[in-house]
């Protein structure tokens, strides 16, 4: 069974400052551990970004060849 609530940061914070000391502790920790891990996906997609394969001019210009010949057969179907 699955629960959504919507809550406003307030209601949020206000909620968290009811919670024992213990239960605040164990919160933290949850929370830092989903930040770590979406720190270390972001950083892999950047990664990836930053190491993947790259176009050449050469490369780059049939792109636009291609490109331009895809939107003239558009073009002449819709006319």
């Amino acid at each position: 069974m699955r629960i959504s609530l919507e809550l406003k940061y307030e209601q949020l914070l206000a909620f968290v400052n009811q919670l024992p000391l213990k239960e605040k502790k164990r919160l933290v920790k949850a929370v830092l551990n989903d930040i770590t891990q979406a720190e270390k996906e972001k950083t892999n997609l950047q990664k990836l970004l930053l190491t993947g394969p790259t176009w050449g001019e050469e490369e780059y210009q049939a792109f636009l060849e291609a490109q331009a010949q895809v939107n003239q057969i558009g073009n002449n179907a819709i006319n």
